[in-house]
């Protein structure tokens, strides 16, 4: 009997927890989200052809940008010197990449971000 009752009580624990999971769950969004550090936004993230970069402080042009691979490897270098740009990222590999960026004030920030 008490092997019986621990049973029904566990069983009412679990599907109790499984339906609370049920509801945590999140469909994955159709749009793109922005990359936003306080400083720089970066969108649209994921991307697939170009990443704009944008200054937070109208006062601040972005330096350069540059990207590197999850493994820490530099794959690519590009000078902005605008407050914002556009950065044409086709011929980089599918994957999430950290993007390393320095401000006209010398504020260097990464950030990542994920090529389609």
């Amino acid at each position: 009997m008490k092997k019986l009752l621990l049973l029904f009580i566990f069983l009412g624990t679990f599907v109790g927890f499984s339906s609370n999971m049920k509801a945590q769950i999140k469909e994955p969004g159709a749009f793109s989200q922005k990359s936003d550090d306080g400083v720089l936004v970066a969108y649209p993230n994921p991307a697939k052809d170009f990443v704009i970069f944008k200054a937070k402080d109208s006062s601040l042009k972005i330096k350069s940008v540059t990207f590197y691979s999850i493994l820490g490897t530099q794959v690519a270098n590009y000078s902005v010197n605008m407050n914002s740009g556009e950065v044409n990222i086709e011929k980089l590999k599918p994957g999430k990449y950290l993007i390393r960026y320095i401000l006209s004030d010398n504020t260097m920030k990464v950030t990542q971000i994920v090529k389609q």
